[in-house]
């Protein structure tokens, strides 16, 4: 019995019992959201590694990467490239797919059509690729998935219709790559691997213009290479000469360093009002060796390299802000002679998100003048 202002009420056994559980469960989840989680998120390098690269996340399932077309792209040849990893001193495989333009897969559609032989078509399109007269796009994903991602189809549909070659890869632990576990130093490594092959494959004689795109942590990754590359040229792969910086650098929702993305990334709401919110949650980002991509101090260096950044307002999952912050920075670090940086907003009512910017109507033309300005390669 409960006695409420004078009133004895009889409560039954079984509804105290009841309340009993749960205020036992919601005591536990608090415990567990304000003591364990941080814990966790403080101390486990493998619990924020999943979460930094998710590549667990694996959709579409069972993916041909050898038919892209079975993935929803046409006119696509799939390779790979193996090499010794200095990172993790272990052999790498790397997945590539290889994308025509729209007009060139037009004209070689009935070598994709009948049985030609694989090594017969890889040279065809060897050749297309190197006397190609127009811009070749380097594509760096994000976290989670691989090459054959919807989203990321999307964007390779619309690069073939601009008549760009693609050049699409999987980093160490995504797709058919190599199923190890990656770092941010391991699939920058990846992506001056595949950078060098691109090169290398072009030869020196009327080279066509490259530029490297990157998407979310993408942008870290390229971020990191362009901003390093000379370095990364001699320690990792051992270069005389480094390799030259790629006629421009396209960012999608980029970030300006991985601890300011935990801080203004939605789902840290949940856990800012903790006083050891930046001890737990941040600072691990912030620690040598670890995930930090610091896509800010790394572009700041590469002063000679045009960027256009592209990000939406509604991005939800890395706040339009941090793509502000990076630019800003970037723009104050650089001074009249060098190399232009631009930032295109995409409004709130394209509700195009994180992903979907391939889906704005103003993409081809924001796209193809930051290009026709940057052909010229980069001193």
């Amino acid at each position: 019995m409960v006695e409420l202002n004078g009133l004895l009420i009889c409560v039954p056994l079984y509804a105290a019992g009841i309340l009993l559980v749960g205020a036992s469960i919601s005591a536990s989840i608090f415990v567990f959201h304000v003591g364990v989680v941080p814990l966790i998120f403080k101390y486990s390098k493998s619990f924020r590694r999943n979460l930094v690269f998710a590549n667990f996340v694996q959709w579409p399932l069972h993916s041909d990467y050898e038919e892209p077309k079975s993935c929803g792209i046409e006119g696509a040849r799939n390779l790979s490239i193996e090499y010794h990893s200095k990172v993790d001193n272990c052999e790498i495989k790397i997945g590539i797919w290889h994308i025509l333009p729209k007009t060139i897969y037009e004209r070689l559609k009935n070598n994709f059509n009948t049985n030609t032989d694989k090594e017969e078509l890889n040279k065809i399109m060897d050749e297309e690729l190197i006397k190609s007269k127009t811009p070749i796009i380097l594509y760096c994903h994000g976290n989670s998935n691989s090459r054959a991602a919807v989203h990321r189809i999307e964007l390779y549909k619309f690069l073939q219709k601009m008549e760009y070659h693609t050049i699409a890869f999987d980093y160490r632990g995504y797709g058919d790559s190599t199923n190890i576990k990656p770092s941010e130093l391991g699939v920058v490594e990846d992506s001056l691997v595949v950078y060098e092959w691109l090169h290398d494959t072009l030869g020196k004689d009327h080279k066509p213009p490259i530029f490297v795109w990157g998407h979310s942590l993408g942008t870290g990754i390229s971020s990191h290479l362009m901003g390093n590359l000379s370095e990364l040229s001699m320690t990792l792969l051992e270069r005389s000469t480094p390799l030259p910086l790629p006629n421009g650098l396209i960012l999608e929702a980029p970030f300006n360093n991985l601890a300011d993305e935990v801080r203004q990334h939605p789902l840290s709401r949940l856990v800012t009002w903790l006083p050891y919110y930046e001890y737990t949650f941040v600072a691990p980002f912030l620690s040598n060796g670890e995930q930090t991509f610091k896509s800010d101090e790394h572009l700041c260096k590469a002063k000679k390299l045009p960027i256009l950044i592209l990000h939406a307002k509604d991005d939800m999952v890395v706040p339009f802000l941090v793509g502000v912050k990076l630019y800003k920075t970037i723009v104050q670090s650089r001074t009249e002679t060098d190399a232009k940086i631009k930032l295109h907003a995409f409004e709130k009512k394209e509700n195009l998100g994180h992903k979907y910017i391939c889906h704005s109507r103003e993409l081809d033309v924001v796209t193809r003048e930051f290009i026709m300005e940057n052909v010229k390669k980069p001193e």
